[in-house]
């Protein structure tokens, strides 16, 4: 009896290493190799390069996808969507990482995923990748406690309710989501509300308000800036009258652009609100956006804080048409701020954002996906940093071409539950971690994340 126990005790123990030794030996279906670039290309944390990904020659695929996820040891890193999605066509083919895109502080290595469509609900099973690459060791970076963080969000649009877009409960859902997450503030580039004449302005604020004061987030840890939306003379009144709070400085008693200061442990943080003014911004092809007085006050403040270990963050509700963040060049979005020289004092913020490289710029209002890897530019060093933050209430995007759109492939398909962004910011005394997040899902978007430096190299 004893002996018929010990010979199924060693068929197990055989069995268990065969499949060890098959799993080991697994043949890759496709090879991987990742190649760093870029001014940090030696640096841990920073994930910019470019990826190569070359079929073996006994792979028969021919069309699909290749989903590529970050992962660690034993499995993929747990929360997060696919890295990069990339046509298969049979030939080998290469991904460009954009710059500052971070590499997770938790992943070991990267995998790569055969599919028939272009991104997966749910991750897929770890045993059916087609190739792993184990990522260099002096690539990982580790980051002390946080010394500050905030939630940044933007065009939350109560005034989409009748739209069966659901922005009562995804602004819900939004501040639950920065309560769970425990961020110090919350950050909202505009666009709370509508247009006057889709419901007073008046019942659009007092509804957002009581969202927030049902929650578990404290009003006066919320700050907001102005959009597009109700940005009249009146507009500006109410905008102010519902949304002033003690923490801002404002340059005179009314004003809709503000500073706030945040202190920290070693760096402060201040965050600089403007407000477009002069017309209306959907207007701003034709139209300089920003009066010699607020212009005057900006590069006061700059001129302030640049130097005394501040990180400094400036809340412009509309980006750039061409420039920066938040748009394919050419611009496939209405109301951007336009660059033109008969825009004396536009022209005057363009130069302060190329002398004050530290500045880091958030700014929303075309809803742009975070899926869509338009979300942070420098101008290729020559500006400051540019980074566009998601719609909470409804998403747009470009799909897989070029063509500017609400819905497209599925992923985009907003309703009432579905279609919410954001970003989790974290402050460290050397860098400033830039998180995006599906609220829908409640994932990390792997290629909407980034780490800038606090301080650049032309600012040392």
């Amino acid at each position: 009896m004893m002996k018929n126990r010990s010979c199924v005790l060693c068929v197990i123990f055989l069995v268990l290493v065969m499949i060890c030794m098959n799993s080991c030996s697994q043949k890759a279906l496709v090879d991987i190799e990742y190649t760093f670039e870029g001014a940090h290309a030696e640096e841990a944390g920073y994930a910019q390069g470019t990826i190569t990904l070359t079929p073996a020659q006994d792979n028969p695929r021919k069309d699909g996808y290749y989903l590529l996820y970050f992962a660690e040891k034993g499995g993929l890193l747990d929360g997060y969507d696919e890295f990069a999605s990339i046509p298969i066509t049979g030939e080998a083919v290469t991904y460009t990482v954009k710059d500052a895109t971070l590499l997770p502080t938790d992943a070991t290595a990267l995998a790569v995923f055969e599919s028939d469509t272009r991104f997966l609900d749910e991750q897929p099973d770890y045993q059916t990748r087609a190739g792993i690459l184990k990522l260099p060791k002096d690539k990982h970076l580790k980051l002390p406690e946080a010394s500050y963080t905030f939630g940044a969000i933007s065009d939350v649009h109560m005034n989409y309710e009748p739209y069966n877009r659901g922005p009562y409960q995804k602004w819900e859902k939004a501040l639950c989501f920065f309560a769970k997450e425990q961020t110090d503030d919350v950050i909202v580039t505009g666009d709370m509300t509508g247009d006057e004449h889709e419901g007073t302005l008046d019942a659009q604020y007092k509804k957002y308000l009581s969202i927030i004061d049902a929650s578990d987030y404290p009003t006066e840890h919320i700050f907001e800036g102005i959009g597009n939306h109700g940005n009249t003379e009146i507009g500006r009144e109410q905008f102010v009258r519902y949304t002033e709070n003690a923490e801002q400085v404002h340059p005179f008693e009314g004003s809709a652009w503000f500073y706030v200061l945040r202190e920290g442990q070693s760096r402060d943080n201040l965050f600089l609100f403007m407000a477009q003014e002069l017309k209306a911004p959907g207007d701003s092809p034709a139209y300089d956006n920003f009066s010699k007085a607020q212009i005057d006050w900006v590069a006061q403040t700059l001129d302030e804080f640049s130097g005394t270990d501040t990180n400094i963050f400036i809340i412009l509700h509309s980006p750039f048409l061409n420039y920066g963040a938040s748009d394919r060049h050419p611009g496939g979005y209405t109301g951007m701020i336009t660059f033109k020289p008969q825009y004396f004092q536009t022209m005057r913020l363009k130069q302060l954002l190329e002398a004050h490289k530290d500045v880091i710029v958030l700014s929303g209002h075309s809803h742009l996906s975070l899926y869509d890897n338009e979300n942070y530019s420098d101008e290729n060093g020559t500006s400051c940093r540019m980074i566009h933050l998601g719609s909470g209430c409804q998403p747009n995007s470009y799909g897989t071409g070029d063509t500017f759109t609400r819905n497209t492939d599925g992923r985009y398909e907003v309703t009432p539950e579905y279609g919410s962004e954001a970003y989790t910011v974290a402050v460290y005394d050397e860098y400033i971690v830039f998180t995006g997040r599906n609220l829908s899902t409640d994932k990390i978007i792997p290629s909407a994340c980034y780490l800038l430096p606090t301080v650049t190299e032309d600012a040392e």
